[in-house]
């Protein structure tokens, strides 16, 4: 009888400490998919400067912000995954861009060893420089020779403002582009990343990520009511 009772003690503890595990792991699939790639409020919302706040003051409601469906992530054989552009906006009555830009802790890691660190660097510093790539075409009569780098013109912009927030598996800023307009021979839009430690404009960027194009259609952009918050103030 007493060995038949701790039998069914231990059966029922180690049913507790199945299902227990079973939870946490539901719990932390949960947590991955639906909660950890949440943007933090401090990034989400726009970013305003004087150059926003001048355009929404003259325009108002009628300030123009669109976007265009890109692919958001990098896929190269040698940076899938790497980096992620998970908002992006264009405001063309402010020659403004702001996208939010995104990497994972793995993407540090991938880094040390892409570069022949000694050391993985830490999360905290300032590890890739982006910027804004605009090409125009010099031969807009041939449309087929557009994937010729030698037929488009590159303009760089750098980022006027930012501001920076992490997670426990990413890190985010939002960027800020001012100057930026899309043309009648823009031909293409693109977010350029580069180690901070060898930023080399004449080499292949560490991550290529494109936010326009001429043959993609223009989605409008939904605001928040703290985007809306934004624009009503100044820097």
């Amino acid at each position: 009888m007493a060995r038949f009772k701790a039998a069914r003690i231990i059966g029922g503890t180690l049913k507790l400490l199945f299902t227990a595990v079973i939870a946490l792991i539901c719990g932390i699939l949960i947590w991955r998919v639906f909660f950890s790639t949440k943007v933090p409020g401090s990034v989400d919302a726009l970013l305003p400067n004087a150059t926003l706040h001048s355009a929404y003051l003259q325009y108002g409601d009628d300030l123009t912000l669109r976007y265009q469906e890109q692919a958001s992530i990098t896929r190269g054989e040698s940076n899938a995954g790497y980096f992620s552009v998970v908002s992006c906006v264009f405001i063309p009555e402010a020659e403004q861009v702001q996208l939010v830009f995104r990497y994972n802790n793995g993407t540090i890691d991938h880094l040390a060893e892409d570069y022949h660190l000694e050391t993985v660097p830490d999360k905290s510093e300032h590890l890739f420089d982006v910027t804004l790539v605009r090409t125009t075409d010099l031969t807009p009569d041939d449309a087929s020779d557009n994937t010729d780098a030698s037929t488009l013109a590159k303009e760089r912009f750098q980022p006027t403002d930012s501001l920076r927030d992490e997670t426990l598996l990413y890190t985010y800023y939002r960027y800020v582009f001012d100057g930026v307009t899309v043309e009648d021979l823009t031909d293409g839009i693109f977010v350029d990343v580069y180690y901070t430690g060898a930023v080399d404009y004449s080499r292949t960027a560490y991550g290529t990520l494109c936010i326009y194009s001429t043959d993609q259609d223009w989605e409008e952009y939904k605001t928040s009511r703290a985007d809306r918050r934004a624009l009503e103030q100044e820097d």
